[in-house]
C-alpha cells in the first residue's frame, strides 16, 4: 500500500459455508470497483474472493486487517445487477451469501484462473509444395484427411468440425502442426443475421397466444403458456425470442436437461443459426465459462442451458424462458438450494423485463399463482395436427400374470401398432434388470452397505448397484447368509424389459434410454435414429424420454408399474404421477394418425386412477389443489426444512433438537408448525444418517419474521465433519 495514500478497506464475500463477509485492506490508488475478484490471504492459505463493496473507514481494528495479496481482474466479473440478485437469493433461501455469489459464477472462475476472451480456434492451412503433400498422403492417410478438408475451408476448421471429421482428430491436428503445415488462429464467432429457417405460419390458437403476450412484453410480467402436449408451446417461445431479437434484446431459455435434448438444439441452430450458446454439465468448465462469456459480451444473444444458465450476465437481457417448469431437476438439492424458476421470476422483476413459463403439466404453484392473478395464464389445447391428445386408458392387471410387467392384453396391444407400421414407447421408471435379489431360504436381501436402499441388479454387466450412491459389488453365486444357491431376482427394470421384447418381437428394433445406455445428448440422438425414420420400432425409457421429444410416428404410449406412487410417502407423489403419465401419453398421436395412453394398475378402482380417465390434467391438479388447502400444504403453507446428516443418527437428532431450542419460543409465539426432529425418509445414505426439522406457515411474513430473528443464534450452531446441518426454503418435500 502507498505510504502517501489513505487506507481503503474492502467487504469480500468468499465461498464458504459461513454467514458472513471479511474485510481487507485495498490500496488506495488503485481503481476497486465491486464484481471484481482479488487474491486474498485466509487463514494459513489463500482463496479468491469478490469485492462487493470499499469504504476509506472500517469498524474493526486497522492493525488486524490484512492487505489484499493481488487483483485477478481488470474488470468486475459481476455487474451490480448480479451483485444484487446474489444478495437476494442468500437472503431469501437463507444461505452463506459467499457461496450464493461465487454460484452466479461459471465454475472456471470460482478459481483463481484469469478471465479469457470469447474466441474460437481455427486452424488454417499454410502453403505446401507438392512432395510434402504427396508424403503426408503415402505416410498418413488420416493426416491427409484433415489436411485437405483445412485446405478446402478458406476460414479454417474449428474443433467441432475437425471432430465430425475424425473423432480423434486432436493428435492428427498436433502432428499437422509439428510439421508446420497448418497453423491456429484465434477469432470471435461469427453471428447469422439471417435467419437459417422460415418460421412456420401459426394456427389460430398460437397466434392468438403470441399476439396476447407480445402486448404484454413490456416491462415486468410472468405469463404462464399451460398448451398440451404437441400444441406448439416452443414455436410460440421461437416467436418471442425473436421479437427480442428484433429490438436487439437477448434471452435466456432455460430447459430441464438440455444435454438430453437434441430436437430443442438442432431446432433452435435450424431456426437462429449461431446467434445462440449451449450451457450444461455436460461441457466442461472451461466450454461452460465461454459460452457465459459469449453472452456477457453479446457475441451471441440467446443462452439455452440448464438451471445454472439463469445466473449468465447481460446487458441487454429482455425475456426469460422456463421450459417444463413444473420439472423437479430445476430445483437444486445440493450445495445452494434454489429453486431455478422462482429466482428467474425475481431476476425478471429485478430488470423490469417478462417471465414466460411453459409446461403442459404446470406445477400446483403455478396454477395457484395464476388463479391468484400473479401470473397471467395463456392456454393452448389443440394439437396442429388432426388429432387431439390420447385420452389415458387402464389396462386391469388385477389376476392375471404379466410377462416381464406386460399384460396378455397389452402384447396384443404392441403387436397390433406395430403390424401398422406404428411406434410404441414404454415408459418404466426402474433402469437394470430387476430392482431386488434376495433369498428365500434365509429372507436374505441385497441392501446396500451405505444406504438404506436395495442393491439393482444389472445383469449385463453381472453387479448388483446402488442408484444412491454408486455402490457396487458381484452378484453372489450363493447366498451370502446361508449359503443356500437358490437366490432370485424379482420386479423389473428396463434392462429385462429390453430383453424381453427383443425375444418377442424379433423383427422390431428395440430401443432403450436411460441412463445406464445414454449420458449426453449425441448418444441420445444416435439411439433415436431409428424413431427419426419413422419406421415400427419399440421405445422402452425411464423418465428421460419423458420430456420434451416429439417423434409423430409414436403410435402409443404405455406407463408400466405407475401403482408405487398411489401409496408415497410423499405427499407430491400424485402430482408427480399424474404430471408424468400426461406427458409420456402425450407423447403419441403427435403425426398424422390417432395415438393412444394407456396406464396398468392394480388398483383401477382408485379414485386418482380413475380420474385419470374421466378429466384433464387441470380438472385433477385442481382437485389436488383441494386437498392441499384442506391439509395447510404448500403451495397454501411456505415450507422451510433444516436438515443434518451425520456419523450417527442420535447425532443428527441432537443437531437439530439444538437448531429446534433456538426456533421454540418464537414459533409458539407466531403460531407456526414446527415438525420434527424426525429420520429423514432415507435415513442413511452414503454413508451418513439423515433427519429433518421442518418449519410450516400460511402466512410468508411470520415465517420470516421468526427466521430474521432466530438465524443469528442459529449460525452459531456449528458444522463439523462428524454432523453438518444446512437449509432448505422451501423444500419440495415433507
Amino acid at each position: 500500500m502507498s505510504q502517501n495514500s489513505s487506507p481503503c478497506y474492502g467487504v469480500f464475500a468468499i465461498a464458504i459455508p459461513l454467514y458472513s463477509t471479511f474485510d481487507y485492506a485495498l490500496d488506495a490508488n488503485s481503481k476497486s470497483q465491486p464484481g471484481v475478484r482479488y487474491r486474498l490471504p485466509f487463514g494459513k492459505g489463500q482463496k479468491p474472493g469478490v469485492l462487493i463493496s470499499s469504504s476509506e473507514s472500517t469498524s474493526l481494528d486497522p492493525q488486524k486487517i490484512k492487505p489484499v495479496l493481488e487483483v485477478l481482474d481488470q474488470s468486475p466479473v459481476l455487474d451490480a445487477h448480479m451483485l444484487e440478485l446474489s444478495r437476494w437469493v442468500a437472503d431469501y433461501y437463507l444461505q452463506p451469501p459467499g457461496e450464493v455469489l461465487f454460484q452466479c459464477l461459471p465454475k472456471y472462475l470460482r478459481s483463481q484462473r484469469q478471465q479469457k476472451p470469447a474466441r474460437v480456434k481455427r486452424w488454417l492451412a499454410n502453403e505446401l509444395d507438392a512432395e510434402s503433400r504427396e508424403t503426408i498422403e503415402r505416410r498418413s492417410p488420416r493426416q491427409h484427411e484433415l489436411l485437405s478438408a483445412i485446405e478446402y475451408s478458406t476460414a479454417g476448421l474449428d474443433a467441432a468440425q475437425l471432430k465430425a471429421i475424425n473423432p480423434n482428430w486432436h493428435g492428427v491436428v498436433l502432428a499437422l502442426e509439428s510439421k508446420q503445415v497448418i497453423r491456429s488462429v484465434w477469432h470471435k464467432p461469427d453471428v447469422d443475421d439471417q435467419l437459417l429457417q422460415p418460421a412456420p405460419e401459426l394456427n389460430e390458437q398460437q397466434s392468438r397466444v403470441v399476439e396476447e403476450m407480445s402486448r404484454q412484453m413490456t416491462g415486468f410480467s410472468v405469463q404462464l403458456l399451460d398448451g398440451v402436449t404437441g400444441s406448439g408451446k416452443t414455436e410460440v417461445y421461437f416467436q418471442l425470442i425473436q421479437q427480442q431479437l428484433d429490438r436487439q434484446q437477448q434471452v435466456i431459455y432455460l430447459v430441464p436437461e438440455i444435454g438430453l435434448t437434441s430436437q430443442l438444439v438442432e431446432r433452435v441452430k435450424a431456426r437462429f443459426g449461431n446467434r445462440f450458446t449451449i450451457s450444461h454439465s455436460g461441457l466442461t468448465d472451461l466450454m461452460r465459462y465461454q459460452a457465459w462469456q459469449q453472452f456477457r459480451e453479446g457475441d451471441v444473444d440467446i443462452m439455452l442451458g440448464t438451471r445454472s444458465s439463469l445466473f449468465s450476465q447481460s446487458q441487454r437481457l429482455g425475456l426469460i424462458i422456463i421450459d417444463e417448469e413444473h420439472d423437479s431437476s430445476y430445483k437444486q438439492e445440493d450445495g445452494i438450494r434454489y429453486h431455478a424458476r422462482d429466482v428467474a421470476i425475481k431476476r425478471a422483476q429485478m430488470l423490469d423485463i417478462p417471465a414466460l413459463l411453459g409446461s403442459a403439466t404446470p406445477s400446483l404453484e403455478s396454477l395457484n399463482n395464476s388463479e391468484r392473478e400473479h401470473y397471467r395464464l395463456h392456454q393452448l389445447n389443440q394439437r396442429p395436427t388432426a388429432f387431439p391428445p390420447p385420452t389415458v386408458q387402464l389396462m386391469d392387471t388385477r389376476h392375471l400374470k404379466l410377462d416381464t410387467g406386460c399384460s396378455p392384453r397389452l402384447l396384443q396391444k404392441i403387436k397390433q401398432h406395430l403390424d401398422a407400421n406404428g411406434q410404441v414407447l414404454l415408459y418404466l421408471n426402474r433402469r437394470g434388470f430387476a430392482p431386488m435379489v434376495m433369498c428365500h431360504e434365509c429372507g436374505w436381501q441385497s441392501h446396500c452397505q451405505h444406504c438404506d436402499a436395495r442393491l439393482t441388479l444389472h445383469q449385463t454387466v453381472q453387479r448388483l448397484l446402488c442408484h444412491h450412491c454408486g455402490f457396487a459389488q458381484p452378484v453372489p453365486p450363493a447366498c451370502p447368509e446361508c449359503g443356500h444357491a437358490g437366490i432370485k431376482h424379482y420386479g423389473i427394470g428396463t434392462e429385462q424389459l429390453e430383453q424381453r421384447l427383443q425375444q418377442l418381437f424379433t423383427e422390431t428394433p428395440v430401443i432403450r434410454i436411460d441412463r445406464d445406455v445414454v449420458s449426453g445428448r449425441h448418444q441420445l440422438a444416435t439411439k433415436l435414429e431409428a424413431l427419426n425414420r419413422g419406421e415400427p420400432c419399440l421405445l422402452i425409457g425411464t423418465q428421460m424420454i419423458a420430456k420434451g421429444h416429439d417423434y409423430p410416428a409414436i403410435t402409443m404410449s404405455v406407463i408400466l408399474d405407475a401403482d408405487q406412487a398411489l401409496f408415497s410417502a410423499s405427499y407430491r407423489a400424485s402430482e408427480g404421477l399424474v404430471q408424468t403419465i400426461f406427458q409420456v401419453s402425450g407423447r403419441s398421436g403427435r403425426g398424422q394418425r390417432a395415438g393412444e395412453a394407456y396406464v396398468q394398475t392394480r388398483f383401477p378402482e382408485h379414485p386418482l386412477m380413475k380420474s385419470l380417465m374421466q378429466q384433464s390434467y387441470r380438472e385433477i391438479a385442481a382437485s389436488i389443489l383441494s386437498e392441499r388447502r384442506l391439509l395447510g400444504f404448500p403451495p397454501y403453507a411456505r415450507v422451510i426444512m433444516f436438515r443434518a446428516d451425520a456419523l450417527s443418527l442420535q447425532q443428527a437428532m441432537n443437531k437439530l433438537e439444538e437448531i429446534r431450542s433456538i426456533l421454540d419460543a418464537r414459533t409458539s409465539a407466531y403460531g407456526l408448525r414446527c415438525i420434527g426432529p424426525i429420520p429423514a425418509l432415507m435415513t442413511r445414505r452414503i454413508g451418513r444418517y439423515r433427519a429433518q426439522l421442518c418449519l410450516m406457515s400460511a402466512d410468508l411474513r411470520k415465517l420470516r419474521s421468526v427466521l430474521r430473528a432466530s438465524m443469528p443464534e442459529i449460525e452459531n450452531v456449528t458444522s463439523t465433519h462428524s454432523v453438518k446441518w444446512m437449509i432448505d426454503v422451501d423444500a419440495l418435500d415433507l
